[in-house]
């Protein structure tokens, strides 16, 4: 398997082990930015009928989840299609500022297989010590704390940019490049001058930052690599990238509680999944 680093790394020790929790999602209610954007569009039938073939759902995955409920906002599904409506139409496309644009972003989070990954489902799990899983070597999972309306992360960007993240493990499944022995990712590095810094090692998932301009990847070309760290993406930048798209780059109908959700999302994930430290916050001048 191919792997791509800028400098070597070494491994932080594991300072605990993380416990593995499962119960139900909570199902009873929805954030502030997930009941913003569902007043946008309400219960939209002929999108969630669409969403739901596109992102490969399935009633024996998300049954008793709001399958057959989709107009129920409290539930997973819901959500997650309130989430997809986001990346379907919430983007500006702004070809002098997006970092990439919708089209980029659909093909990622759909099923499809394309130049972006091979064929995957979306399926949930209740899992609390997770964001998002992709287990090869076709399944896309998003977890309870996407979900869970008290949890920092449950609104409809960072859903969405779990979607971006472990759609990228795929993308590197696909193409054969290999990301680091930590699920997926380098480990956590001893390095004052990085920005690895998540739980002071304690979890090992950390990437590297390979900076682009605004310009360099034309809509449709995020896919694009040259086998080099001048053209590539890693799992978190891409959800970075995203993420900042939704916060400074979409539409002016995306409630703000939805892009300040998405830009502290973002600058949280900046500020500790980067070896080489991104060096880059939502809101930060662009192009460079």
């Amino acid at each position: 398997m191919k792997s791509l680093a800028i400098v070597s790394a070494q491994a932080c020790a594991l300072m605990m082990v993380a416990t593995v929790t499962y119960g139900l999602c909570v199902q009873t209610s929805a954030s502030q930015a997930d009941t913003d954007l569902w007043n946008t569009h309400g219960c939209w039938e002929e999108y969630f009928l669409w969403q739901y073939r596109a992102y490969d759902m399935r009633e024996s995955d998300w049954r008793g989840r709001g399958w057959n409920d989709a107009c129920n906002s409290s539930l997973e599904y819901p959500k997650h299609w309130n989430a997809a409506y986001l990346v379907t139409y919430g983007l500006l496309d702004n070809n002098d500022q997006s970092f990439h644009g919708t089209i980029d972003y659909r093909a990622a989070a759909e099923a499809a297989g394309s130049n972006f990954h091979d064929h995957f489902i979306h399926q949930i799990s209740d899992d609390n010590s997770f964001f998002g899983q992709f287990l090869p070597p076709d399944r896309l999972l998003t977890d309870c704390p996407l979900y869970d309306p008290a949890a920092t992360n449950s609104n409809p960007a960072s859903r969405a940019g779990d979607f971006m993240h472990e759609s990228w493990h795929a993308w590197m499944r696909k193409y054969n490049w290999n990301n680091g022995s930590a699920g997926g990712h380098r480990p956590c590095v001893n390095n004052p001058d990085g920005t690895c810094t998540l739980g002071a090692c304690t979890f090992k998932a950390c990437d590297y930052f390979y900076f682009h301009g605004v310009s360099k990847y034309v809509f449709g070309a995020m896919w694009e690599n040259d086998g080099t760290a001048n053209r590539f993406h890693s799992p978190n930048q891409v959800q970075v990238e995203f993420l900042c798209d939704v916060a400074d780059q979409s539409q002016t109908w995306v409630p703000n509680s939805v892009r300040l959700g998405a830009s502290a999302d973002a600058n949280a994930r900046s500020a500790a999944r980067f070896i080489n430290g991104p060096g880059y916050s939502c809101g930060t001048f662009r192009p460079w």
